[in-house]
């Protein structure tokens, strides 16, 4: 007979408390949300974790997965890991490379960009990524700001005189053309 009466009182609680305080169930689940969050953010603060610790992770646990797709071309996390490595050993070597040293690349929308990039964290080495519509003393100053040591430049380039040449008139590079300059004005 109590436990039917303490049954009935704990079954009626709910009912109760929320009619004498309507917002207590939303409090409550905000409430559990919360602590959720906290212990979340707690576990990413003790373990700092970068870009590239993340994709060692992925290439463990999902090695054949594919990671990147480029035209007709698909790369796996172990195929993109290998490539990677092959950069990170070939700039130690040959650029003498070493963790904190600035690297400008200044490649364009491909699979070796991500390569070289993963290669440089390996090394730890800081990436200076320029933008491949920039010419001429607009790529110089950039160049020269983020003071690197090494550029890493696409092997095939369209035009690779016009890379240095000053921009023609209206070419959207930041030097303006004089009228004199200009055909037809």
């Amino acid at each position: 007979m109590i436990a039917l009466i303490l049954f009935t009182l704990l079954a009626l609680l709910p009912v109760l408390v929320s009619w004498r305080n309507p917002y207590f169930l939303g409090d409550l689940k905000y409430s559990v949300r919360e602590i959720q969050i906290r212990k979340h953010v707690a576990k990413l603060q003790r373990k700092f974790s970068s870009l590239l610790d993340r994709f060692l992770e992925q290439v463990k646990k999902h090695p054949q997965k594919k990671f990147l797709v480029f035209e007709d071309s698909s790369y796996t996390y172990s195929q993109a890991d290998r490539e990677s490595s092959k950069v990170a050993r070939a700039l130690r070597t040959h650029a003498h490379l070493k963790e904190g040293d600035t690297v400008a690349l200044f490649l364009g929308n491909q699979p070796q960009f991500v390569w070289v990039w993963l290669g440089l964290a390996k090394l730890g080495c800081v990436a200076s990524l320029l933008n491949t519509n920039i010419r001429s003393k607009s790529l110089l100053h950039c160049f020269s700001c983020c003071e690197a040591s090494v550029l890493i430049a696409a092997a095939v380039c369209p035009n690779p005189e016009e890379v240095l040449q000053p921009p023609g008139p209206f070419s959207g590079a930041g030097e303006e053309a004089s009228p004199e300059e200009v055909p037809g004005v």
